[in-house]
């Protein structure tokens, strides 16, 4: 009996990453990427041209067995059932017949993370979010609200805060950062005031552009500037908060907490000092990189579906 197809689906801001796989220990069929599929980011519009490109690529590839496929998409903002439906119904308007499974995108993180739907998944880059799994097998969150209100320990957060801190300087509150001229270089702005054009001309706040300076206030933190200090070391503060919520909500302070986002996996320091100041906290968590990408966390969630089927 040949097995059905497993699609898996990481729909991010930047690309959506599709694989193929029939079993879990078996060889990858198809893994490629595709464009951006976060309808926050492109609306629900956009969906569907992207969707239909997968799906003609994934026809071509493996013809009549896609209608009894089980794919399924983890994707940014699916966070309500309503969210759900868009991507289910542009999934389905592109062509798509087969099982379909939509989670949120930290959920496949979570499960490629730690191998299996258990422990928790802290992610931190552009946003942030905290998953894990209660003691009822049921995933629950802390943080991941947006930018707003929420995304503590985040490069969006991180560079918010950074350019109200050359404003504030700006205005004779604060001493002068070390950071300034490189902001104003890093947007290409003449002045302080010129950041008004950015944040607030166009009808959507830009948050990956904001998020894009973060690496200038990480460093600006490790040469010891004092403004950098303050944002960097506060945000560090909140993503420990966040920990402590997501340890309440499973009802333990024992699990494995893999991390993932461009803030935890390519700044040693700022991994290094959250590691310290959650291990002060919750000495029990071990902290350790994902075991799998998310989309091999999608492969998974569609194994396990297989397996229920069957």
């Amino acid at each position: 009996m040949i097995n059905k197809l497993i699609i898996g689906m990481d729909g991010g801001g930047t690309k959506t990453r599709v694989m193929v796989k029939e079993r879990l220990d078996g060889e990858t069929l198809f893994d490629q990427n595709f464009g951006m599929s976060n309808y926050n980011n492109i609306n629900v519009e956009g969906l569907r041209p992207v969707f239909r490109e997968v799906y003609e690529e994934l026809e071509n590839c493996f013809g009549e067995r896609l209608q009894d496929a089980i794919l399924v998409l983890g994707s940014a903002g699916v966070d309500r059932p309503k969210d759900v439906e868009i991507y289910l119904t542009a999934l389905r308007e592109s062509g798509f017949t087969c099982r379909l499974e939509v989670v949120n995108d930290a959920e496949i993180a979570l499960v490629g993370g730690n191998g299996d739907r258990k422990d928790a998944l802290m992610i931190a880059g552009t946003g942030s979010i905290v998953v894990g799994v209660n003691s009822n097998g049921k995933i629950v969150r802390s943080g991941g609200w947006g930018g707003l209100i929420s995304d503590e320990g985040s490069g969006f957060q991180i560079g918010r805060l950074a350019i109200a801190a050359v404003m504030q300087e700006y205005d004779k509150v604060i001493s002068p950062t070390s950071f300034t001229d490189q902001l104003l270089a890093h947007f290409q702005l003449s002045s302080p005031e010129d950041f008004m054009d950015l944040l607030y001309v166009e009808d959507t706040l830009p948050v990956d552009k904001i998020a894009s300076c973060t690496p200038i206030i990480l460093e600006a933190w490790i040469q010891g500037d004092q403004a950098a200090n303050t944002i960097v070391e506060g945000e560090l503060e909140k993503l420990v908060r966040l920990v402590v919520g997501i340890s309440r909500q499973m009802g333990t302070e024992t699990f494995r907490l893999s991390v993932a986002g461009s803030l935890l996996t390519k700044s040693s320091k700022y991994f290094g000092v959250l590691k310290d100041k959650l291990s002060v906290v919750l000495p029990q968590v071990e902290i350790a990189t994902p075991l799998h990408d998310p989309v091999f966390g999608a492969i998974i969630i569609g194994a396990q579906i297989q397996v229920n089927i069957n």
